[in-house]
C-alpha cells in the first residue's frame, strides 16, 4: 500500500484519488501531478494491477479513480464494475480508439483522456470530477 497523506483543504474535505496504471513512471508522475495540482488537498494512492487496485479501493473508498485500460495484459475497464457506486472513473489511456472510448463510457467512465493529452486537460477533468464528488466549485 502506498499512501501519500495530504492536509485537509480549507473546508475540511480531502479528495481521495486512486491512480491505477501498470507503468511505474506513469503512476509516480500522476501521483505527483495530482497531489500538487488538484483541488481539495487530495490523498493519492497508487496501484499497479487489478488486484492491488481492488485492495486499495477497499481501503481508500476513493472519490475518483484514474484508470488505465491495459494493466499488463489485464482489462482495466473490467475493474470499473467493482468500484463502489458513485466512484467517478477517469480513464487515462494510450488506446484512444473510438471502440475503447465507447466501451469505457458505456461501463460508466465519467471522463476519458488520452495519455498524450496535455496535463492541463487531465487536471481540468479531475477538478470537474472532484467538484461533482465533493460538492464545491473546481479551481480554474
Amino acid at each position: 500500500m502506498t499512501a501519500f497523506p495530504a492536509s485537509s483543504s480549507p473546508d475540511g474535505t480531502t479528495l481521495r484519488v486512486l491512480v491505477v496504471d501498470d507503468e511505474y513512471a506513469v503512476r509516480e508522475g500522476l501521483r505527483r501531478l495530482i497531489a500538487g495540482s488538484v483541488d481539495h488537498a487530495p490523498l493519492v494512492r497508487i496501484a499497479a494491477s487489478a488486484a492491488e487496485a481492488l485492495r486499495e479501493a477497499a481501503a481508500l473508498h476513493p472519490h475518483v479513480v484514474v484508470l488505465d485500460v491495459d494493466l499488463a495484459g489485464e482489462d482495466g475497464l473490467a475493474l470499473m464494475r467493482q468500484f463502489e457506486p458513485g466512484c467517478q472513473v477517469l480513464v487515462l489511456t494510450s488506446h484512444g480508439d473510438p471502440g475503447t472510448r465507447s466501451r469505457a463510457l458505456a461501463l460508466g467512465a465519467r471522463a476519458f483522456v488520452e495519455k498524450d493529452a496535455p496535463a492541463s486537460m487531465l487536471l481540468a477533468q479531475l477538478n470537474m470530477l472532484a467538484a461533482a464528488q465533493i460538492g464545491t466549485s473546481a479551481r480554474h
